[in-house]
């Protein structure tokens, strides 16, 4: 799936890596939902085209795209890849 998107999103030169973290490693404000309590992020490294996705559940095709659009377009906003996301998602 990281392969498919990586050529979809021009970033076949790029490594990317998923890291599986503990769900017991992220905190969450009491007021947060259970069912938003999990984490997904990007760390890229743009100078050796590199990039880690950390997670803690297992990554949906969904969360691929859109933390290789934080690779992609590194400037754009959340609010901007979140839209894209679901333009490509669909």
């Amino acid at each position: 799936m990281i392969e498919k998107w990586k050529l979809k999103l021009k970033l076949h030169d790029w490594d990317i890596t998923t890291v599986a973290i503990d769900p017991e490693q992220v905190t969450y404000d009491d007021d947060c939902p259970q069912e938003d309590r999990y984490f997904i992020g990007v760390q890229p490294d743009h100078d050796i085209k590199r990039a880690l996705i950390y997670h803690d559940r297992e990554l949906t095709e969904e969360d691929v795209i859109h933390e290789l659009l934080h690779v992609r377009y590194p400037d754009k906003s959340e609010e901007w890849v979140n839209k894209k996301t679901g333009e490509y998602a669909v």
